[in-house]
């Protein structure tokens, strides 16, 4: 198994000419990279960033934090570092006054990095016998509290809106009936393979697991709670930069920016003339990585990156 020194365990950033093309609109600016993981990205970020620039990177797991302690060992032994590392969910960034009316540019890359299915400890593999937990640090329910604390219609719920999978029923069924005897990934993985079509089972266990894993971290409330409140943190000209991998996060991040560029302030009582804000959607349609970063970077299929600007 590997340990958090090993550098070799985080997946290679996805896009990323395209992520710091939109992202770095001041080399003197305020940055969140809400997803820090390996620390791809924001290597390159602070590459970009002058003296006077700083980076403010965000991840809710202690091994990314220790990890990129090493990683940025020289960086941050520095008068003054240009990157400060946080051990929380990118949906506290909005609590640095710091950040208020001064960020430059917010990066939410929110792929699962390589490194949480390949670790076998945290239950978010199907490919290692481990304890149903799922999480990426300590808060919340687990997945197996989950399991044991829902109704079959909560866990229906569950699996039918971020699992998306057509056998939620059944599965929801099978799960709240053997409940007790669901302690592990491999006993989740087997009632799986019972419950659904043997052509479908692989399908199926992705879900499932995608389901549990969102729902014990409370990924999209995360995502719809930084959006709502880090966006209005932006300068004029400072961007919002968004890195999606399926349909669940990628409806909230086009549905939120929609509501930011066309949100009415008010209306002129003498003309009648609605005000709308000042932030612009800059991809009108998500940008996709190009065919030679699907040869090189697989990960990056299912990738779409948005970005949203203020603009005055």
């Amino acid at each position: 198994m590997s340990s958090a020194n090993d550098f070799s365990d985080y997946h290679v950033p996805v896009l990323l000419k395209e992520t710091l093309d939109y992202l770095i609109t001041d080399r003197s600016g305020l940055y969140v990279d809400g997803t820090l993981g390996g620390g791809g990205h924001a290597k390159e970020i602070l590459e970009s960033l002058d003296s006077g620039g700083k980076l403010f990177a965000f991840d809710k797991d202690p091994d990314a934090i220790d990890y990129n302690r090493k990683k940025f060992h020289d960086q941050l032994h520095v008068p003054h570092p240009k990157i400060v590392l946080v051990n929380k969910g990118f949906e506290e960034a909005s609590s640095i006054e710091e950040l208020n009316g001064n960020l430059s540019g917010i990066l939410l890359d929110l792929g699962v990095s390589s490194k949480q299915f390949d670790r076998g400890d945290n239950g978010m593999s199907f490919r290692f016998d481990t304890k149903l937990d799922m999480r990426f640090g300590n808060a919340g329910l687990s997945a197996l509290e989950i399991i044991q604390n829902y109704d079959e219609k909560e866990l229906f719920y569950l699996i039918k809106n971020y699992g998306e999978d057509p056998f939620s029923k059944p599965l929801a069924k099978a799960i709240f009936k053997n409940k007790n005897n669901l302690q592990t990934t491999f006993q989740l993985r087997d009632l799986i393979e019972e419950t659904v079509p043997k052509k479908l089972f692989s399908k199926s266990l992705a879900r499932v697991f995608q389901a549990f894993r969102i729902a014990a971290n409370d990924e999209l409330n995360a995502l719809k709670v930084t959006l709502t409140n880090c966006v209005p943190l932006l300068k004029v000209g400072g961007a919002c930069v968004v890195i999606s991998y399926h349909s669940l996060e990628d409806r909230i991040v086009k549905n939120s920016f929609k509501e930011f560029e066309g949100e009415v302030k008010h209306i002129n009582k003498y003309s009648n003339e609605e005000h709308n804000n000042n932030f612009r959607i800059i991809t009108k349609t998500p940008i996709l990585a190009s065919e030679e970063e699907l040869e090189r970077n697989p990960r990056s299929r299912s990738a779409k990156l948005r970005v949203l600007k203020r603009v005055k």
